[in-house]
């Protein structure tokens, strides 16, 4: 799990008390977290300018997910798992509740010893924190999400308002904060509050423009525009050298949907996506996972930052399909497809599903700029059921019936007309006419609301027997029971070359 994390400290050196908290606390962390990258960020300013020491820790960090926490703040390791499992699913992380501040005599007696867990703290005050106090100190974030709102802000000078300031952008931006109900610790030090910074009352006049910013993202935007970061001061660089700022190139949504044993499957479509893209459209990766081991995740993360394409794990409980029958070689996964939509803000407005059981032999580009913007979705017709469905999915006798392993999705209509409701009410009226999951419901809900696509995008292994065989597919879908990896497949060839290069 914590191959992907970076735990980034804030940290200025006094020769006092916070030295000696700093030490003892990475040393915690290197001890606990050995598979953790720890990056220190320094700042010496005066007074400690806490924003930019963030800042330069995430600047050294090559991980997907950060642990931000001060140098004098640590926990119950598994309270530091748990926070880093919410934050594979949520928008970011506050992971405590209350927190166990030590009395100076303890926290002289702790720093007196090697750190471990559990450690002795008899003397202590209890601070009891509410949904909208102490929203710093400890928060996980996911590196997209951190960058997205151009990390802290570093005019907040001291400290004070850098982590209200950050959390009312994230929450704006990404998505609200996911609360944990912890406890950290914190080793004693002299307080320092708005009262004792000389740039106190700046940073308050600065946090009230986040405040009437928040829940407003082009009031947010234009907040952030004026913000200093070594992150945005980067990106004016670049533009500078430039000459211009470049026309950015759409983003390419990729979503599919894996349980554990088909987490190798997925890697090799996902390898030759990626390898056969030609295009310098960014790709982002949503993987809908089910228990998919942390192993597994690392290997499709590592695949992904090898063609420096984004990768997120999206999270659906299983229960809201549970009371939907699978068959065969068709597993609960597949129904996933139906929430597709709500993992996306407005900003998104078309994703690329595809399954796992598939190769992508040339660049997806051309097929993600088909213009679905009439249709709800884009859909190759299924080359063994063809019309055989209709009667039973009440569909008219001419309709066409689609394989849903390569959709192109309109999300904003899908969401507009609530199709995962219509799809869900179908199969729960006609639980008894069902042989191919959400697939047969999708077409009767859809029948006439979809946009044919050229079959070379969704190449089907019953295609083989027929004499469209001679056309040259962009993606092979290996349908049926029998798949490359656990049968002699006429296309087995394909899985192997790209899987040489993984396994």
């Amino acid at each position: 799990m914590f191959e992907r994390v970076s735990i980034l400290i804030p940290y200025k050196p006094d020769s006092g008390i916070r030295d000696r908290n700093f030490h003892w606390v990475k040393e915690f962390y290197e001890k606990m977290f050995p598979e953790a990258e720890i990056c220190v960020g320094v700042s010496e300013e005066e007074p400690f300018n806490r924003a930019q020491a963030i800042n330069r820790a995430a600047k050294q960090a090559t991980r997907d997910l950060f642990v931000i926490i001060d140098g004098d703040i640590f926990c119950d390791p598994e309270v530091m798992k748990d926070a880093v499992e919410h934050a594979i699913k949520a928008p970011w992380v506050i992971p405590f509740r209350k927190i166990v501040r030590i009395t100076e005599e303890n926290s002289r007696m702790l720093l007196e010893t090697s750190p471990t867990w559990p450690v002795e703290v008899t003397e202590f005050e209890l601070i009891h924190t509410s949904e909208f106090t102490h929203l710093g100190g400890f928060n996980v974030i996911s590196r997209d999400h951190f960058l997205a709102v151009g990390g802290f802000d570093e005019r907040f000078s001291g400290w004070g308002g850098e982590d209200d300031a950050f959390s009312c952008a994230v929450n704006t931006l990404c998505g609200r904060y996911k609360r944990l109900e912890h406890t950290i610790y914190h080793l004693r030090h002299p307080v320092v509050g708005y009262e004792n910074n000389p740039k106190g009352e700046r940073n308050l006049m600065l946090r009230e423009l986040y405040y009437e910013a928040e829940n407003d993202k082009a009031k947010m935007k234009r907040v952030l525009s004026q913000a200093k970061s070594i992150f945005q001061r980067q990106d004016k660089e670049e533009r500078k050298k430039s000459g211009k700022q470049a026309k950015q190139k759409e983003t390419i949504h990729i979503v599919t949907a894996a349980n554990d044993a088909y987490a190798e499957p997925l890697a090799v479509m996902l390898c030759s996506l990626l390898k056969n893209k030609k295009s310098d459209n960014p790709i982002h990766i949503y993987v809908i996972g089910s228990d998919i081991s942390e192993e597994k995740k690392s290997l499709l993360v590592k695949i992904a930052k090898k063609y420096k394409a984004k990768m997120d794990f999206k999270h659906i409980d299983r229960a809201v399909y549970s009371e939907f029958a699978t068959f065969a070689y068709l597993t609960r996964e597949t129904y996933y497809r139906l929430s597709i939509p709500e993992l996306f803000d407005e900003t998104v407005e078309k994703v690329l599903y595809l399954d796992c059981d598939l190769i992508i032999k040339k660049d997806i580009t051309e097929l993600w700029k088909i213009d679905i913007s009439g249709y709800l979705l884009g859909a190759i017709e299924d080359h063994w059921i063809k019309q055989s469905r209709n009667v039973d999915l009440f569909m008219p006798e001419n309709s066409k019936y689609f394989n849903a392993g390569v959709l192109l999705i309109n999300v904003k209509k899908w969401r507009e007309q609530h199709i995962k409701e219509q799809v869900m009410e179908f199969l729960r009226a006609h639980s008894d006419r069902i042989q191919y999951c959400d697939q047969d419901a999708l077409n009767a809900v859809l029948f006439d609301q979809w946009l044919p696509l050229d079959l070379k995008w969704n190449f089907q292994t019953y295609h083989l027997y027929d004499p469209v065989a001679k056309l040259k597919p962009s993606i092979i879908h290996y349908t049926g029971e029998n798949k490359p990896w656990n049968a002699d497949h006429p296309l087995k060839k394909y899985y192997l070359k790209y899987r040489k290069g993984i396994f």
